[in-house]
């Protein structure tokens, strides 16, 4: 009888510790509740939700777990939600509080300006079933979330799904908020710009360059991708400037076993969590250099047979 009785309290205890880990991303720890004051050593990838729901956001010391200062609620059925970051940070809570969160810039390392990654508050919601063509001009998202359908793909790490956007010859898209489904991200076309943009989740890619051009990135974030963060697949040049990005495979990965020329440049960005690295090719006529950055568990900076992989001005965090 008291062997039964052990073992259902055995079996109660990991239902009860399954259940609470959802309401965390896997590898992150609660730092404190909804209504409460949560803060954080440094600028921090801090995730906001429950039952495996969540939105993030980068922050730094004091700052409310609420709607508020994440700017959406991910699960609105549940009342109780937590904040959590990263076990490798460092954070704590205090009493309750209805204030609300404090600047989420912080310095280069070494560099002028700050790293700020997206800025949009999120402003009302978007269902693709069809990827959004940017053929000319500029598209303005409006900071709206925009959620994949199915019909795309269902952001996992599957090959061939669809981009929610797909930029041509120049254009640019700005002011986006990918929700929880972003599906194959951006495609971009003979050359493009985004600026402002945010992946609450990358599925299999954030973006991809599939065919030869210049692709410039300003001001972007993107958290919880298990493979690349960005996939070149064409000759091409990419400049990347103010990003966060926390928590993927590599932070670029040049299309396996190609030799065609890709050029990179990356200043002020902050790479966290990274499982292999951040800059991977197998062409020895690849160019890559990082900036002005902050890095965290970022794995090697370059990994293959680049021409040419620099960094300076890196600070460690």
């Amino acid at each position: 009888m008291l062997k039964k009785i052990f073992i259902t309290t055995a079996l109660l205890g990991c239902a009860a510790s399954a259940f609470s880990a959802s309401n965390r991303p896997d590898g992150y720890v609660t730092i404190c509740k909804i209504g409460q004051t949560c803060s954080v050593s440094g600028s921090t990838n801090v995730a906001f939700g429950a039952s495996g729901k969540f939105v993030y956001k980068i922050l730094s010391g004091s700052f409310s777990c609420s709607v508020a200062t994440f700017g959406s609620d991910p699960i609105p059925s549940k009342s109780v939600k937590e904040c959590s970051i990263p076990k490798s940070g460092s954070g704590g809570a205090s009493s309750p509080s209805t204030s609300s969160s404090g600047s989420t810039s912080s310095s280069g390392g070494g560099g002028s300006g700050s790293i700020t990654g997206a800025t949009c508050t999120a402003n009302g919601s978007v269902s693709v079933s069809t990827t959004i063509r940017v053929t000319s001009g500029v598209y303005d998202g409006g900071c709206k979330i925009f959620n994949a359908t199915s019909a795309l793909g269902d952001g996992n790490q599957s090959e061939g799904q669809s981009p929610v956007f797909r930029v041509e010859n120049g254009a640019t898209l700005k002011n986006v908020i990918f929700g929880n489904n972003a599906a194959d991200g951006i495609h971009f076309y003979n050359g493009g710009n985004i600026d402002n943009i945010r992946w609450t989740n990358v599925g299999e890619d954030a973006m991809t360059i599939k065919s030869s051009g210049t692709v410039n990135v300003k001001n972007i974030s993107g958290f919880a991708g298990s493979d690349k963060f960005i996939q070149v697949n064409a000759a091409s040049t990419l400049n990347v400037s103010n990003c966060v990005v926390d928590s993927m495979g590599k932070f670029l990965r040049q299309n396996g076993g190609t030799t065609f020329k890709v050029a990179v440049s990356v200043d002020r960005c902050q790479i966290s969590n990274m499982g292999e690295g951040i800059f991977r090719t197998d062409s020895s006529t690849s160019t890559a250099k990082i900036t002005n950055s902050r890095l965290r568990n970022a794995g090697s900076i370059c990994i293959g047979k680049w021409a040419s992989c620099t960094s300076s001005g890196i600070t460690n965090y």
